[in-house]
């Protein structure tokens, strides 16, 4: 029963660091290309721990934007925030003109992309992973039957024991 809890409790984490690994597509595409990332959390609901650092990539004002990096209470998804993925949302002055709506039509689709893109990268690591420690099947194994001769019972080897007590071959 402890496995079968410990083998659920891996597959989830599995998941969580594959959604994790998936949003931070996202946000290293959006910041790359020049967008504003307010917020990276993996997880819905109330947040568990949050904290704000600055990003590693600097802006078109040469200063780095702060992002706030959390964990949220629902481990079943994530989200990275970028300014302006909408025409509709309320924004910033600073944050105007690095909206995501009012990017090229290529950044925009490199940015989207990029999470699909990282799960695709994950399926390549893991089955090379695989392939490593598991191996290949033996394609050349030979395929043909083979007519031997085997024995399923060997030699009987006397005791000492037997010999005293009368028995004998």
């Amino acid at each position: 029963m402890a496995a079968y809890a410990i083998g659920i409790a891996l597959f989830a984490l599995a998941i969580l660091v594959s959604v994790a690994l998936h949003e931070c597509g996202h946000m290293w595409v959006a910041q790359a290309t020049g967008m504003k990332v307010r917020r990276y959390f993996v997880g819905f609901g109330p947040t568990l721990w949050s904290t704000k650092r600055k990003s590693n990539r600097p802006n078109k004002q040469g200063a780095n934007d702060i992002v706030e990096y959390g964990v949220k209470a629902v481990p079943l998804g994530g989200f990275c925030d970028i300014a302006g993925m909408t025409s509709v949302e309320e924004l910033t002055p600073e944050e105007s003109d690095r909206a995501m709506y009012k990017q090229k039509v290529w950044k925009r689709v490199a940015v989207l992309f990029a999470g699909p893109a990282m799960n695709f990268l994950i399926g390549i690591v893991v089955f090379y992973g695989v392939v490593l420690f598991w191996g290949l099947p033996d394609n050349n194994a030979p395929t043909h039957p083979e007519i031997t001769q085997t024995s399923c019972v060997g030699a009987a080897k006397e005791r000492r024991s037997q010999g005293r007590r009368g028995v004998h071959r």
